[in-house]
């Protein structure tokens, strides 16, 4: 425990700590002609590559539709403190359109998402639609779902001080496509655990927006996907949308 709270408190002090050695060394630059300065600016890269980058939120789910089952219980209840989001950039790319300050950003991402469900249901595997079984009486210390996405993001990204990354604003919009790669529905009661591995009639293919905003290391993040969470020939007539919110823990 004590190994995991050390490393969340490095993960979020180390972009701080480098955007400021990375700015410093760039401050110490001193232009002392036009034509220096020119070659100063010339130097920048117009194309950069990052590798690794990290994302960490909150997973939810949003529907217009309170859905109950038969009991009268919302199948999609969660607990969002535990309901988490975990974005690994394997790679992404800022390509600068107008001096570093205008910029399109995309990549490689593995997306992987975690619904710990409040109230006592599992999904069922090998069914024709979505199915969910009550299981009542039954005290589980965890009921979850996750799956995993690859996706390609595409953004525009503002910078308004490209320079000094530790003293700009950041802004990105665009959106994003992903194909699934997999799921288990993991349960565990007391003395007994198990772990089902299906694809519980997810869509395939999603796509939907993603934004960011902040100010020098600290950036948030959000996404919203913009197509049902299941294939909607199997859906079972629920229309449910996932969502995140959350802190880019390595920013670009």
């Amino acid at each position: 425990m004590k190994y995991i709270i050390t490393l969340l408190i490095t993960s979020l002090i180390w972009p701080v700590i480098t955007y400021g050695q990375i700015e410093d060394r760039e401050a110490t630059d001193t232009v002392f002609s036009r034509e220096s300065y020119t070659k100063k600016k010339s130097s920048f890269r117009k194309v950069k590559t990052r590798y690794g980058l990290v994302d960490l939120g909150v997973s939810a789910l949003y529907s217009p539709t309170t859905y109950r089952l038969d009991n009268g219980i919302d199948p999609f209840e969660l607990r969002l403190l535990k309901s988490t989001n975990f974005n690994l950039h394997f790679v992404q790319q800022r390509v600068s359109l107008i001096d570093r300050q205008l910029n399109v950003v995309y990549g490689l991402t593995l997306e992987s998402h975690r619904y710990f469900f409040d109230n006592p249901v599992v999904l069922l595997e090998d069914t024709p639609e979505v199915t969910f079984d009550f299981r009542s009486g039954v005290n589980f210390k965890k009921n979850r779902l996750t799956y995993n996405y690859l996706t390609v993001p595409f953004m525009i990204n503002f910078k308004s001080n490209p320079r000094y990354s530790y003293r700009s604003f950041h802004l990105s919009a665009g959106g994003f496509a992903g194909l699934l790669l997999g799921a288990n529905f993991k349960t565990k009661v007391k003395g007994s655990k198990e772990k089902v591995r299906d694809n519980f009639a997810l869509n395939t293919f999603r796509y939907g927006i993603r934004t960011e905003i902040g100010y020098g290391p600290l950036i948030f993040y959000s996404t919203y996907t913009l197509n049902n969470l299941f294939d909607k020939d199997k859906d079972g007539g629920y229309e449910v949308s996932p969502f995140t919110i959350g802190l880019v823990i390595w920013p670009f």
